[in-house]
């Protein structure tokens, strides 16, 4: 993960620049916030993610001060990852 968000007006360049819709903003803000706060383990098919620490991202999402809505937010994000980070498994 580890990206860098820098909000600025204006339209993608052929840079791999995008741009995030205001009202997904703070999501997003909150998403880069917690990407070291996943639980994961160890097991012999490979690691298996379970999901994001919810006591560490409470404590995030109070730091930012974050609406609420930005949670329901990270647990649909987070569902997605899941999906993608355990597809191996499968």
């Amino acid at each position: 993960m580890g990206a860098k968000i820098e909000v600025t007006p204006g339209s993608a360049e052929s840079d791999g620049a995008f741009q995030v819709w205001r009202a997904n903003e703070d999501a997003l803000i909150a998403w880069l916030a917690v990407e070291t706060q996943w639980r994961v383990v160890s097991s012999m098919a490979g690691l298996v993610w379970l999901g994001l620490d919810y006591s560490a991202v409470d404590v995030v999402l109070r730091r930012l001060k974050s609406p609420d809505r930005v949670f329901a937010n990270l647990q649909d994000m987070e569902l997605a990852a899941l999906e993608a980070f355990n597809e191996a498994l499968a």
